[in-house]
């Protein structure tokens, strides 16, 4: 077990030096300022907070396993209350709240879609994808809670990912795949789509942005993805991001039994 040291470190840093640091960074929600629900990143790597200001989260897809790409990352964190570690101002979720989201469709250059799919080749050109192509959404029991998103511009309902503890603590990873419904193989390439979150009807997230490559191992197409959205579609925050905590908070986010739940 790694040592615990009392320490809390506050930084400042850039987005692309904030990516580099949270790639492999799980999801993290709490309340911002404002009282939005704010999405940000814990890393297990560290056992610190990276940022709070996350709106594009970037991962690989496994597969394909039988003509299915699958990941369950990241997962989504929330941390227990009175532990700190989140910048002044910042708050923790509510105890007993359930965390759910919804899949949203967005416009890229006039057209609207609730999937999008590039194939990693030229310059960053992302596409609705068209039948039989979806990306499903879902946990355990799949039968009860499940999403897809097939591409068209309609936004999909979700589900409740899993419901805050007493304190506000939450640690739960959901799976996301990608597949074509004929069972012939999915496009490979880089497929993004949104999710806005919600903890109850007062707090909710703006647009939440994925964005996966899929049987494609080039990085710096998958960086040059996520430069273009965070430069189309995420607006400049008011500030720079600020944050990184040690120590304390890592014994909250660990007691659970890491970073896989």
């Amino acid at each position: 077990m790694r040592s615990i040291y009392c320490l809390i470190v506050v930084v400042v840093v850039s987005r692309a030096t904030g990516r580099v640091l949270g790639q492999h960074a799980d999801a993290l929600f709490a309340v911002g300022p404002n009282g939005q629900m704010v999405s940000g990143r814990y890393s297990f790597d560290t056992n610190m907070v990276v940022d709070v200001d996350t709106r594009v989260y970037e991962g690989e897809f496994e597969g394909p396993f039988g003509g299915v790409y699958t990941v369950d990352e990241p997962g989504f964190n929330a941390l227990a209350g009175g532990l700190g570690g989140l910048p002044a101002g910042y708050s923790t979720l509510p105890g007993s709240a359930a965390v759910g989201f919804a899949g949203r469709a967005f416009a890229i250059d006039g057209q609207a879609s609730n999937l999008w799919h590039w194939n990693g080749a030229g310059g960053v050109s992302f596409a609705p994808v068209t039948a039989p192509t979806v990306l499903e959404v879902s946990k355990s029991p799949s039968a009860s809670f499940s999403s897809v998103l097939d591409g068209s511009n309609s936004d999909v309902a979700g589900f409740v990912i899993e419901t805050t503890g007493a304190d506000g603590f939450l640690h739960k990873h959901i799976d996301f795949s990608v597949y074509n419904t004929d069972a012939t193989p999915a496009a490979a390439g880089f497929y993004l789509w949104a999710m806005s979150f919600d903890a109850g009807a007062s707090l909710e997230t703006d647009l939440v942005y994925f964005v996966h490559g899929a049987g494609i191992e080039d990085e710096d197409a998958h960086e040059d993805a996520v430069s273009f959205v965070e430069s189309v579609l995420v607006p400049e925050p008011a500030g720079v991001l600020v944050v990184m905590g040690l120590g304390v908070l890592g014994v909250g986010m660990r007691r659970r039994g890491g970073c896989r739940g």
